[in-house]
């Protein structure tokens, strides 16, 4: 409404043999591992969740990113909410994907 970007949600599918590029190291303060799907991480600004799919067809992975704007969140507090968010985020994409299920 301002123009200003607050949140962002993306979901990412590719081939299985390609793989998602995460440069923790560069992520300040470092991540948390995160223990939803296959592999995930939470930093201050967001999250991230990759979802590896082998089902009866082609298999293929999902990243699933969430990223904000934290300037209204409490100290402290956005881990915990970008946690949460991905939990929700999971649930969802494995029901769109029918991965895990």
């Amino acid at each position: 409404m301002d123009g200003r970007g607050r949140f962002l949600a993306s979901a990412t599918r590719q081939p299985l043999e390609q793989s998602f590029f995460w440069n923790a190291q560069l992520i300040k303060p470092p991540a948390d591992p995160l223990p939803l799907g296959d592999k995930g991480i939470v930093y201050d600004t967001g999250a991230r969740v990759l979802l590896v799919c082998k089902g009866s067809g082609e298999p293929f992975q999902v990243e699933l990113a969430i990223s904000g704007s934290i300037d209204q969140v409490e100290k402290g507090g956005s881990r915990p909410l970008f946690t949460q968010l991905m939990k929700k985020f999971v649930e969802a994409g494995r029901q769109q994907t029918k991965c895990g299920i």
